[in-house]
Order: structure tokens, then C-alpha cells, then sequence
């Protein structure tokens, strides 16, 4: 009986063992899966923040070029300043 008892304790022990290795690759896989997830939820995130900044910058971009336009430049320079083209007396060319 001792020879029955002992068989059964190691089948016992190799089953527990052998479901623990089940138990731990599955809860494993799944988290694996669910990080993965994550990881694809927070790439586009960022990949729909980069399309906005990159949004953002091509429009300082063209307001930039905007602001530097030499008619930009004069309308606002009469406007706001008051300054007008040169009479031809007022001009001084140096030699």
C-alpha cells in the first residue's frame, strides 16, 4: 500500500506542477495580449498628437510667412505708424 500511496503523491505533485506551468503560460499570454494592447492604444495616441503638432507648425509656418510679406510689412507700417514713401527731396544718395 505504501507503493500505491507513494505513486498517487508523485502523480499528485506532477499534476500540480504541470497545472501551475498551465496556469502561469496562460496568465502569460494574456498579459502579454493586454500590454500589447496598451502599447497600440498609447502608439496612436501619439501618433494622432504628432499629425497636430505637425498641424500646428505648417500653420506658424505660413503665418510666419504672412507676418514677413513686404505688404504685410507696409500696410502695417502706415497703418499703425504712420510712415509714408519718401518725397524725391528727402532722399539722400551717398557717394
Amino acid at each position: 500500500m505504501k507503493k500505491g500511496k507513494r505513486v498517487s503523491t508523485r502523480l499528485f505533485h506532477f499534476l500540480a506542477v504541470m497545472l501551475f506551468l498551465f496556469l502561469s503560460a496562460g496568465i502569460s499570454h494574456v498579459w502579454v495580449n493586454f500590454k500589447r494592447t496598451q502599447i497600440g492604444y498609447t502608439l496612436s495616441q501619439i501618433k494622432r498628437e504628432i499629425v497636430q503638432i505637425e498641424e500646428y507648425n505648417r500653420r506658424l509656418k505660413l503665418e510666419i510667412a504672412f507676418l514677413k510679406s513686404p505688404e504685410f510689412l507696409e500696410d502695417r507700417a502706415v497703418r499703425e505708424f504712420g510712415l509714408t514713401h519718401p518725397l524725391p527731396e528727402q532722399v539722400v544718395f551717398l557717394p
